[in-house]
């Protein structure tokens, strides 16, 4: 694979507009669709999720490494909230 290209990445980062999520180029303007970044990472956009298993040790420093943040820890039950089986800890 080859090294990102520095000036290159520069320049889209600054023809980037946040309010339409979309660049802005001399030619128009353009817009990453998910078909485009299934394309490019060569990932189905239906079917099952892929995730990582909850279960093994340390999936948490993984998640952290993989995408710079992890779920919040799940807080204890209320007492009202104890007859509750689930709690919601968010991705």
């Amino acid at each position: 694979t080859s090294p990102l290209n520095a000036a290159a990445i520069t320049a889209l980062t600054d023809r980037w507009r946040p309010e339409t999520h979309s660049f802005h180029l001399r030619t128009g303007e353009m817009t990453v669709t998910l078909q485009d970044i299934a394309m490019i990472a060569g990932l189905p956009i239906e079917g099952n999720p892929l995730c990582m298993s909850t279960d093994s040790a340390g999936w948490r420093e993984q998640m952290h490494a993989l995408i710079g943040m992890v779920p919040q820890e799940p807080r204890e039950p209320e007492a009202e909230d104890k007859k509750k089986e689930r709690v919601a800890a968010g991705a």
